[in-house]
């Protein structure tokens, strides 16, 4: 009985070679060399994904001109080096506290998720309200996320500068501007009272 399984697997096996050597003759290939396909150009797939008929356009012109090609292929070795190995830098993990619930003095405030950023980043520049009523100046800046001992202000030579955390801002006030005389911080917003020199 098992004879007869070989026997019929043994046919279906020289069936199927038969019709792959039949394909291949049908398209144009030698059985014992393919022609390797080219691979399709990276930058030319994106940009007809964004502007329908602009890839044949590229292929045109990559059919066309020499230096377009190679600067295609080097741009499509550029991407696909970036896919297989990521960015130079590894990436931080920071841990730390983003929500403000409200709850009783002395309770325990849940921990945020960890927030990857890249070493050398430029740091985030806060949301900054500046008013004039005239007297004063009120500086108010919006810091998610910082406590009080982490903030930094300071006011030097007619820039207010402030720094917490990841947030970091320089506020150019004008040139009458004066000392700070008043500061306060809570949930996340620190406001700046600034005189007003008179002359």
């Amino acid at each position: 009985m098992s004879d007869g399984y070989e026997d019929r697997l043994e046919r279906i096996e020289r069936r199927l070679d038969e019709i792959e050597k039949a394909l291949k003759t049908l398209r144009g290939e030698s059985a014992e060399k393919k022609k390797p396909a080219e691979e399709p150009s990276i930058v030319g797939g994106i940009v007809s994904q964004f502007i329908p008929g602009l890839g044949g356009i590229i292929k045109a012109l990559e059919a066309s001109s020499p230096e377009f090609k190679r600067r295609i292929a080097e741009t499509d070795a550029e991407v696909r080096h970036r896919i297989e190995v990521g960015w130079s830098s590894k990436p931080v993990v920071d841990y730390g506290i983003s929500i403000r619930p409200l709850s009783k003095p002395g309770a325990r405030r849940p921990a945020r998720p960890p927030e990857v950023r890249i070493p050398g980043a430029p740091r985030k520049e806060p949301i900054v309200d500046v008013m004039d009523d005239g007297e004063s100046i009120t500086v108010v800046a919006e810091l998610p996320g910082v406590e009080e001992d982490e903030l930094s202000v300071a006011l030097r030579e007619g820039v207010l500068d402030i720094r917490a955390g990841e947030f970091m801002k320089l506020v150019r006030l004008p040139p009458d501007a004066g000392d700070i005389c008043g500061r306060s911080f809570k949930n996340g917003i620190l406001q700046v009272r600034i005189n007003r020199v008179r002359g």
